[in-house]
Order: C-alpha cells, then sequence, then structure tokens
C-alpha cells in the first residue's frame, strides 16, 4: 500500500489536540496551522476550539473523509481512538503517544496494530516525533523549518530534534524528516523507499538503532541506493547502547559489524558518529564534482601538511599538478610559493594571490581544498568571495579564524561546501568517494546429500564429524585419525608421519588449548603418553599431522536479523585479543572474499616478506563457507586455526553449532 496518506493527505484530524500551548497535542496542531494548507481538523472531547479552529468529541463527528490522523492521547485511549478511526475509514495514522513496546507494553502495541489492520490503515509509531514533509509538519518541534533537499530518517525523536536543530543553524535545508519511533507498522524499508523516488529529496540521512526485517531492508536497500546516497548512523554498536536501545525504542539492536556488512552490501554509506554525518550532509547538499585526488592550496604550510597526512589517512590522494599548470604558477606566484601539492600560497597571501591561482587550477580534474587561515592581510571572506567565483569547479572551502563564520555564510550562500576544519572535509569525501556498489544477496540453499545425512538430527557436531562436513564441501584438511586406545594411537600417528598434534575430542564443541587438550610436537616415542594424558579427559582422541603456515580465523553465524554472515580474521589463540575480524553476508563472491581478507589485514599477513601463501585457496575457502552456512542452517561454526601455507588453505580445528 502506497504512503501517500501519510506523508501527502488532503484532510488531517489532530486527536488530542489541547488548548494548553504547553501540551504536546496543542504544538502539533499549531505546526499543522502554519503550513498546511488541506482541510485540519482538532479533536477534543472537551473543547469547543482549539486556537481558533472547531474541534469536535471524535473523528467519527468530522463530516468530511479524513487521509490522515494524529494521535497524541494518553496511551490507554489510543486503542478506543485507532477503533473510531477504522470506523471514519482514515486511511493513515500516526501515533506520537509514547509509553509501548519501549517500556514492555508490547500487548498494548499488538492491541492498537491490530484495530488498525481491520481497517488497513497504516501507523507511523507508536512513540513517535512525527513528520515533516514540504507540505507539512506533523511534529511537536519547531514550525520554521527551512526547506530543503536533505531527508532525515530517526529512530528517536530527541536525536531528530537536535537534527532539526543543527540543520537550522548550519542553513541546510529538509525536505522530508521521519520518526520512526516503535515501528510496530510501517518499517524504515518503507519510509527509504517511498523517499527514494521523492523528487524533492537529494539524499537520505538515517539514524537506526534496529533494522526491524533484515531480508527485507537486504531486498530495499540496493534499489534505494540507486536512486540517492543514503547515510546510515547506528545507535546501540556496543553492550551497553544495545541494551539502551531495547528499553528505548523496543528494538533489537543486533550486531553493529553484520550491520556495518548489510550496509555496504546495500551500498549504503555509514558514518561513525553524529559529527561525520553532519559533515557529509554539507557535500552531499550541495552540488559540486567530489572526486578521490586532492589539490590542497593554503595559506599556512602547517595547515597543509597537516591535510595531507589526512589524505593519506583516509585513503585518498594528492593529485600531481601538470608541469604546464607548475610554468603558470612560478609566473603568477611570488619565488617563495612552490607550485606543487599542497600549493602553499605563502602567510602574506591576500584575496588576488588566491584568485590568480584558482584561475590557473580550477579546470584540474580532482576536488580542490581551498584553505584559508585569517590574517591581517587576508580575511576568511575575502578568499570566500573569491571561491564563490569557482562553483562547480569541485571546490571546497576551509576558513580558519576571526571572521571564519562570516566566511562560511558566503559560502554556504552561494552552494558551496564548507568547514572549518580541513580534517573534517577530507573525511567527509573519503565517505562519498568510497561508497560501496549495491548488490543483493541471493540466498538459495543448495546442501549436498551427504551433508545433510551427516548432520540430520544432531544440534552440534562432534570434531571428527565436522572434519568430514569440511571434506564432503571440498575445504581441505590436515591427516587426520580417531584413536580410543594407546595402540590405535600409536598406528595413526605412524601412519600420518611425525611429528603430529593430538587433542582431546569431546562430544560437545569447546575450545580446546583453554583445558590444556592440544599437544604440538608429538614425535614417535611420545605418542603413547601423550594419549594417556589426554584421555584423562576424553577417551577419544583426535590426531593429526601438523602443520606450518599462517593461522586465520574463518567462521559463521546466523544473525537474528539479516542471517548468515561470514567472518574472517587473524586465527589461533589470538583471535580474541587482536579482533581484527571482518564480516560479510552469505554468500560471498570472490570480490567480497578478496574485500574481506583486505579489511582484515589478512591480505597482507599472507603476501609478508614474500612467503608465497596461497591466498587463492584461502578464498574459496571463505566461498565455500558462506554456501556451506547456508545450505545446512548452521547456527555457528568456527574454523580456527585455518592454516595457510605455499601448499594451500587447510582445516585443522572445526567447531560447529547445527541450530
Amino acid at each position: 500500500m502506497t504512503l501517500d496518506a501519510l506523508f501527502k493527505p488532503k484532510s488531517i484530524a489532530v486527536i488530542g489536540a489541547s488548548r494548553h500551548k504547553e501540551k504536546v497535542g496543542n504544538v502539533v496542531f499549531r505546526n499543522l496551522l502554519a503550513i498546511y494548507h488541506g482541510k485540519l481538523y482538532p479533536v477534543n472531547t472537551k473543547a469547543e476550539d482549539v486556537e481558533g479552529v472547531k474541534a469536535f468529541k471524535s473523528v467519527k463527528e468530522i463530516p468530511d473523509p479524513i487521509d490522515l490522523v494524529v494521535i497524541t492521547v494518553p496511551r490507554e485511549a489510543v486503542p478506543t481512538v485507532m477503533e473510531e478511526a477504522v470506523e471514519k475509514q482514515v486511511k493513515a495514522a500516526i501515533v506520537i503517544t509514547a509509553g509501548f513496546k519501549e517500556v514492555g507494553e508490547e500487548k498494548l502495541e499488538n492491541e492498537v496494530i491490530s484495530i488498525a489492520r481491520k481497517g488497513s490503515i497504516r501507523v507511523l509509531g507508536p512513540n513517535t516525533f512525527g513528520i515533516i514533509t514540504p507540505e507539512l509538519n506533523a511534529t511537536f518541534a519547531y514550525s520554521d523549518v527551512k526547506r530543503g533537499n536533505i531527508a532525515l530518517v530517526v529512530q528517536s525523536g530527541g536525536l531528530g530534534v537536535y537534527m532539526l536543530n543543527w540543520a537550522q543553524k548550519n542553513r541546510i535545508g529538509i525536505s522530508y524528516m521521519v520518526s520512526l519511533g516503535n515501528q510496530a507498522d510501517i518499517k524504515e524499508y518503507e519510509v527509504l523507499e517511498y523517499l527514494s523516488h521523492d523528487a524533492e529529496t537529494k539524499a537520505i540521512f538515517v539514524y537506526l538503532e534496529g533494522v526491524s526485517d533484515g531480508n527485507a531492508f537486504l531486498e530495499t536497500l540496493p534499489e534505494v541506493t540507486k536512486r540517492k546516497p543514503v547515510v546510515f548512523l547506528k545507535g546501540g554498536t556496543t553492550s551497553n547502547g544495545a541494551a539502551a536501545a531495547k528499553t528505548h525504542t523496543g528494538s533489537l539492536a543486533g550486531s553493529f559489524e553484520v550491520f556495518k556488512a548489510a550496509v555496504r552490501i546495500g551500498g549504503g554509506i555509514l558514518v561513525e558518529n553524529l559529527h561525520d554525518l553532519l559533515n557529509l550532509a554539507k557535500l552531499l547538499m550541495y552540488s559540486e564534482p567530489i572526486r578521490d585526488q586532492i589539490l590542497v592550496i593554503t595559506n599556512s604550510g602547517g595547515h597543509g601538511v597537516l591535510t595531507s597526512d589526512e589524505i593519506e589517512k583516509n585513503g585518498l590522494k594528492l593529485v600531481e599538478i601538470p608541469s604546464w599548470m607548475q610554468e603558470e604558477l612560478r609566473k603568477a606566484l611570488p619565488p617563495t610559493s612552490m607550485p606543487k601539492n599542497p600549493l602553499d600560497l605563502t602567510g602574506d597571501a591576500n584575496r588576488d594571490r588566491y584568485l590568480s591561482a584558482l584561475k590557473i587550477v580550477s579546470n584540474l580534474d580532482c576536488t580542490k581544498l581551498v584553505i584559508v587561515q585569517a590574517l591581517p592581510m587576508v580575511s576568511c571572506s575575502d578568499v570566500a568571495r573569491v571561491i564563490t567565483s569557482f562553483k562547480g569547479k569541485g571546490i571546497i572551502g576551509i576558513t580558519m579564524g576571526l571572521d571564519e563564520d562570516y566566511a562560511l555564510k558566503i559560502l554556504e550562500s552561494a552552494g558551496i561546501p564548507a568547514y572549518t576544519f580541513p580534517e573534517d572535509a577530507v573525511k567527509a569525501i573519503r565517505y562519498l568517494v568510497k561508497k560501496p556498489e549495491p548488490r543483493k544477496k541471493i540466498r538459495i540453499a543448495q546442501p549436498i546429500e551427504a551433508a545433510v545425512e551427516l548432520t540430520k538430527g544432531k544440534t552440534t557436531l562432534r570434531d571428527y564429524e565436522a572434519l568430514k562436513l569440511m571434506e564432503i564441501y571440498g575445504i581441505r584438511t590436515p591427516k587426520w585419525g580417531i584413536a580410543e586406545s594407546e595402540d590405535e594411537a600409536q598406528r595413526i600417528a605412524d601412519n600420518i608421519g611425525y611429528p603430529v598434534v593430538m587433542k582431546i575430542s569431546p562430544d560437545q564443541p569447546i575450545h580446546k588449548t583453554e583445558l590444556k587438550g592440544v599437544v604440538v610436537n608429538v614425535e614417535k616415542d611420545q605418542v603413547k603418553e601423550v594419549y594417556k594424558q589426554l584421555s584423562k579427559q576424553t577417551k577419544r582422541v583426535l590426531i593429526q599431522e601438523q602443520l606450518s603456515g599462517l593461522e586465520i580465523f574463518v567462521g559463521g553465524l546466523k544473525d537474528p536479523v539479516f542471517g548468515h554472515v561470514v567472518l574472517v580474521g587473524s586465527g589461533g589463540i589470538y583471535v580474541d585479543v587482536l579482533k581484527n575480524v571482518s564480516y560479510a553476508l552469505s554468500p560471498v563472491y570472490e570480490d567480497e572474499a578478496q574485500e574481506l581478507l583486505q579489511e582484515s589485514k589478512i591480505h597482507d599477513m599472507l603476501h609478508a616478506r614474500k612467503r608465497g601463501y596461497d591466498e587463492g585457496s584461502l578464498i574459496r575457502t571463505v566461498i565455500t563457507v558462506s554456501r556451506m552456512i547456508v545450505d545446512l542452517d548452521i547456527k555457528e561454526m568456527d574454523i580456527n586455526p585455518l592454516f595457510v601455507n605455499e601448499r594451500g588453505a587447510f582445516a585443522t580445528d572445526v567447531r560447529i553449532v547445527l541450530r
């Protein structure tokens, strides 16, 4: 069903419209009264009028059809009000009233939604701050919101208010603001889909604490990001944050790393904090062409050096100035100014020197960071006026000094991104130019029959069963065998060749090293004694060929929101210490597997000192694991370590929880 009744209603009733100006119902009604040109009705059981407009005792008494109701009554009255809305054949509702799932009243919330569905009413909320569109302001924030091309979708009313205030202060216009609340009916992916088709919206900025439906999110986001940039800020990224999110919006915060992988595969941009989100908004709201190669122009050598450092840290590049352009710069600049990047115009540069330099470099295909430090011979506003002449040339202004705020206004009024710190600009550029390409995940389980037989009816696999499963899927293992006596251990070890590794072999997946259940470098004359010691813990002992190489962790899990995920990082006993683990949604393809190795630094480790370790074998293993966990609906698994050497990749210890 379309959301037009929510975003483009022809008539609105505010249920709980109060006559007291400090009440939410009154603020919402006044905000609507200020700009909404459709039919507007206050509903108040006790008042004859609200703000000079005739009031009705119930929405049912209103003589005209109603598209949208905004509900601000106490929570106990919401079910009754919703029943009346169903009778009135209302199409959409915004439930601003709080006190539902976010405080444990899930039963009451479900009752309200159940009533709404009887009448096919789409519900935003409850516990929502409301919405702002180009035609209306149905919130209890300020009414004078600057109109523009940035949409805000937030799961926190308080954060939404702050972002609106920030936008006003920084002269950033808003096309839409949607407070999701508890998402009891209308979900974040539906709102994103709707806004992606809006001609007035240039980019969408999203604050989420939890995703309502991981599969729907993954299906929708790639289509949305093909139309508009979508920038995410995630709340609940730590254990404490996740707990707070649950009490705040009643949402399941999920794993931040998995969410990050979901945003990446969907083509979204994930920022680290609110500061970064707001800085990126400055780039996206204007039309300057932004490139990953950057020219720094400054009157302060120190700022040039610091900015160059930041560019390299963010994986961007300083553009090379062509030789002919260097000659032109030499003619226009004093001998103390070298025609290189960063281009230091020196401390005595005035507006004319900035103008001369920009005329020469303006057509260079790169992003141009123009930094001005206010000095007695030049002001920030002087240079800001010069910069406005080069709009459309990939220009960004950095104003630092006494009149920096006035200079920012000059630049932003001209539609040019402007900052007071170059680091903020560089980071925003990085977010934008490194935006991933959207793609969809196709998950079709195609289990191998032998694997189904091996796992049938089991909740976990013993270690030797897990090794057999690896072999069924074509993942290599070291030579191995299971012994249940000293003599059997000796025969197996002799057959494998020395040295060998001997391990306890319990029925349940455990970390064997922590129980001192792994002995390495076992020679022929030690086998029986080692077996005797290990068999005190488990009669069954696993004996393996001893390998050398890089120890890698390859794992899988079933996330409660996004489904199956594959993990790659440093292995062995340091996996929990180093924590350089990268995540991707299953299944992964070769390019995604390579990205995982790059992100987790495993690629660099494999090629350190030209060891020639078989990266291709590791990539194939990651791809296979990503499909195996989907095929068999595996809840948790890890291969740790997976030894990678010149011969290939070998799964030596495997733990699997099926369900």
